[in-house]
């Protein structure tokens, strides 16, 4: 009965440390995220003149739809966010 208990208890901490382990996680990739976008938008405000490669960096794809609706992905979207 002490053993179960024992391994009761072991098992509720590494739980609870997995899942604070996975909250760890999704910040630091919220941060990188955002390092990122950061140096992209740092890069667009000095912008001249937009060009395809500018164009191509920003935009992951564009979709056209047989009806004439038109959906652009953009790259800079927080995948984390999206539905």
């Amino acid at each position: 009965m002490e053993l179960k208990q024992t391994l009761d208890a072991k098992v509720e901490s590494l739980l609870n440390k997995q899942a604070q382990l996975n909250e760890d996680l999704i910040e630091s990739e919220n941060k990188d995220y955002i390092a990122t976008l950061k140096e992209k938008l740092s890069d667009l405000l000095n912008l001249k003149a937009l060009t395809p490669q500018i164009l191509n960096s920003l935009v992951e794809k564009v979709i056209c739809q047989s009806d004439g609706t038109i959906h652009i992905k953009y790259s800079f979207v927080n995948p984390l966010q999206e539905t």
